[in-house]
């Protein structure tokens, strides 16, 4: 029960940083005493979830995973690190969802208590079989090409959904992740790290009742910025409302913050 907590963790709580490669995108959630998880995660161009999910099937076996099952309806493919002489199986976890053009592949690879894993070694298996699903020279995350089905909202309601949504992350993965949205809102402040901006959209709602609580719930929407938007971001104000296009990347219920990548101008 503890390990599918812990795969369930990040079917929508992804890092607050942009991963542009699968390396870059590999993170661990959990500890040695209550079970561990890791993912790492690639967007497929022109792919689908039947074609991606037969590819893995070999990919694995190579590496000596055994698939058991794959639902291509539901985007989620089931295998496993088969059982030894040491230890139990140990699963893993693969959800694919279309955003567009663009299918973004997950992979969760769990530990029950008690078991423990390098993080390097971890991070090369999934890396190496996630990246023989992304074209040769197209390992980086694609800018968005067509914002003409992306959703428009307001951010201070996309940030009352999501937190709406925030205790259920499968209801999450289905409404959010990975869907593009053209928000609106007002520009809170600009930031920049690594050579990428993030502009953070006022998405504070009503005050109501106690306010020390009204600032401890506070919501905040993050758009990191593809590359080269430099004269997009250059064109913002703080305190003035901006239009940007986004894809869901997931929220950190530590900060409460929702975090769109990819993010451009419009």
């Amino acid at each position: 029960m503890r390990s599918l907590f812990l795969t369930l963790a990040f079917m929508g709580l992804t890092s607050p940083a942009i991963a542009s490669t699968c390396e870059e995108s590999f993170q661990k959630k959990g500890d040695f005493l209550n079970g561990s998880a890791f993912a790492a995660r690639v967007q497929v161009e022109g792919g689908t979830v039947e074609k991606v999910f037969s590819q893995l099937r070999p990919i694995l076996a190579r590496d000596g995973i055994k698939t058991i099952s794959a639902d291509v309806s539901t985007g989620v493919m089931k295998a496993e690190n088969p059982a030894t002489f040491f230890q139990r199986a140990l699963p893993i976890d693969v959800f694919a969802s279309m955003d567009g053009s663009l299918l973004n592949v997950e992979m969760v690879f769990t530990l029950p208590s008690g078991v423990t894993a390098r993080k390097e070694t971890v991070k090369k298996h999934l890396c190496d079989a996630l990246n023989q699903l992304v074209p040769k020279g197209n390992g980086a995350a694609l800018p968005i090409k067509d914002d003409s089905m992306a959703i428009a909202i307001d951010a201070k309601t996309l940030a009352k959904q999501v937190k709406e949504s925030a205790d259920n992350p499968a209801r999450l993965r289905l409404n959010f992740v990975g869907k593009t949205f053209r928000v609106n809102g007002n520009v809170l402040g600009i930031t920049e790290s690594s050579g990428s901006y993030t502009v953070s959209f006022d998405s504070a709602q009503p005050a109501v009742g106690n306010t020390s609580t009204n600032k401890m719930n506070r919501m905040t929407v993050l758009c990191t910025m593809a590359k080269n938007q430099d004269a997009a971001v250059a064109a913002l104000e703080t305190n003035q409302r901006a239009t940007l296009v986004g894809r869901f990347q997931g929220f950190d219920n530590k900060v409460n913050a929702v975090q769109l990548q990819d993010c451009i101008g419009r």
